[in-house]
C-alpha cells in the first residue's frame, strides 16, 4: 500500500530529525581540546595574555569545536621542550637558552646592542627563523608555532648599582645562553636557576640579584625584593623563547583545525606574542616603582665599556651558527633590517 502523503511527510521530517542530531553528535566528538603546559603562574603575560587569545582565536575560526586548556605543573622549564615533543602536552612555551646545545641559532636575538621592544624583536625574529635559521633544523619532533623574546633585558640589584666594573665577582642570577656569555664577560659570578626559582634564589641569598625584564617585577615578585635596576637603553640582552606543538599533535588535527592554526602561528602570533609581553613590562614597571624601585639608566662612559667588554660575543654566536649550516653573518643583517 502506497504511503500517504502525509505519512511522507511526518517520515521525511524525521529524517531530517535523525540526520541533524547525528550531525550534532559528529560536530562533538570532532571536537578538539589542546593541552597547554605552562611553567609560569596564573599573573605571567603567557597565562592571562597570550594563551587566551590564542583561545579565543581558534574557537573563533573552529566554530568552537577547537580550544586550549592550560594546565601547570606538567614539567620544569628545562623539561618542557622534552615534554612536548615526547606527548605529555600538545603544546607549550620553551626558553632556548634551558637547552644547551638543542638551539644555537636562536641566539642570534639575544645577543648585546640590539635595542627595540618585545614586538619589534619577536617579529624580526620569526621572520628571521623562517628564512634562514630554520634551515638548521633544529627543531626535531616539533612544531615552532612563534618565536620571540622578552622585552629588554635589565640589571636588577639589591644594593645600587652605578658602573657594570661593580659587578665583578656579584652573584647574580643569569638565563642561559647568551646571558651566560655576557655575566662572564661582565665577570658576574652566575647562578644558574630557572625563572621560578628566582623569587626564592634571591630570598636566601643565593643570589644578590637578577638579569630579567621589567614584567618579572611583577609576574615573578621580583620588586619585592631587588630595589635597583639599571637600564641601558643600547639593548643589554634579551632572552628568546619558542611556542612550540608537538608533531603527532598538529599532524593530528583535522584539515578544517589545521587551517585555523596555520592562520595565526608565524609572523602573526610572533608580533602579537610581543605586544602582551610589552603591555607586561608596562605594568611591571607600574609596580616596581609603587614598591620604590629605582630606574637608572648608566653613563655614556658606562654604555660604552658595557659594548667593548661583549663585543666578542657576537663574532662567537656567529661562528657557532655558521656551524649549524646557516649563514650567520647573512641572518644577523636580515635580522637586524626587520627592527622597525
Amino acid at each position: 500500500m502506497k504511503l500517504s502523503n502525509i505519512s511522507k511527510g511526518v517520515l521525511t521530517g524525521l529524517g531530517v530529525i535523525a540526520f541533524s542530531m547525528s550531525a550534532a553528535v559528529s560536530t562533538t566528538s570532532a571536537a578538539t581540546i589542546l593541552k597547554v603546559a605552562s611553567w609560569a603562574g596564573p599573573k605571567h603575560t603567557m597565562n592571562y595574555g597570550v594563551f587566551p587569545w590564542i583561545n579565543s582565536q581558534l574557537k573563533s575560526c573552529s566554530g568552537g569545536s577547537l580550544s586550549l586548556k592550560v594546565e601547570y605543573g606538567l614539567a620544569p622549564p628545562p623539561a618542557m621542550y622534552d615534554t612536548i615533543r615526547d606527548g605529555v602536552a600538545d603544546i607549550g612555551w620553551i626558553v632556548h637558552g634551558y637547552t644547551p646545545g638543542k638551539f644555537v641559532t636562536p641566539k642570534i636575538a639575544e645577543l648585546p646592542g640590539i635595542p627595540g621592544n618585545s614586538k619589534q624583536i619577536s617579529t624580526a625574529f620569526q621572520k628571521t627563523w623562517e628564512k634562514h635559521l630554520s634551515k638548521a633544523k633544529e627543531a626535531k619532533g616539533i612544531q615552532i608555532l612563534a618565536s620571540y623574546v622578552h622585552g629588554p633585558g635589565l640589571l636588577n640589584t639589591k644594593k645600587p648599582i652605578t658602573s657594570y666594573k661593580q659587578l665583578k665577582g656579584m652573584k647574580l642570577r643569569v638565563g642561559g645562553g647568551v646571558a651566560n656569555a655576557i655575566g662572564k664577560a661582565l665577570g658576574i659570578a652566575g647562578v644558574n636557576v630557572p625563572a621560578p626559582k628566582v623569587y626564592e634564589t634571591i630570598a636566601s641569598g643565593v643570589a644578590d640579584g637578577v638579569l630579567f625584564p621589567m614584567e618579572t617585577m611583577f609576574a615573578f615578585k621580583v620588586a619585592e625584593l631587588v630595589k635597583h635596576t639599571f637600564r641601558n637603553p643600547d639593548g643589554m640582552y634579551t632572552t628568546s623563547f619558542a611556542l612550540i606543538q608537538s608533531n603527532k599533535s598538529y599532524k593530528g588535527l583535522s584539515s578544517a583545525h589545521k587551517k585555523c592554526m596555520d592562520g595565526i602561528r608565524g609572523v602573526t602570533m610572533s608580533t602579537k606574542i610581543g605586544g602582551f609581553w610589552d603591555a607586561a613590562d608596562t605594568l611591571g614597571e607600574k609596580e616596581a616603582l609603587k614598591l620604590g624601585v629605582k630606574i637608572t639608566e648608566p653613563s655614556a662612559a658606562e654604555r660604552a665599556y658595557y659594548t667593548k667588554v661583549t663585543s666578542k660575543i657576537e663574532a662567537a654566536v656567529l661562528k657557532d651558527i655558521d656551524k649549524r649550516g646557516v649563514d650567520g653573518k647573512a641572518a644577523l643583517a636580515y635580522f637586524k633590517s626587520q627592527i622597525k
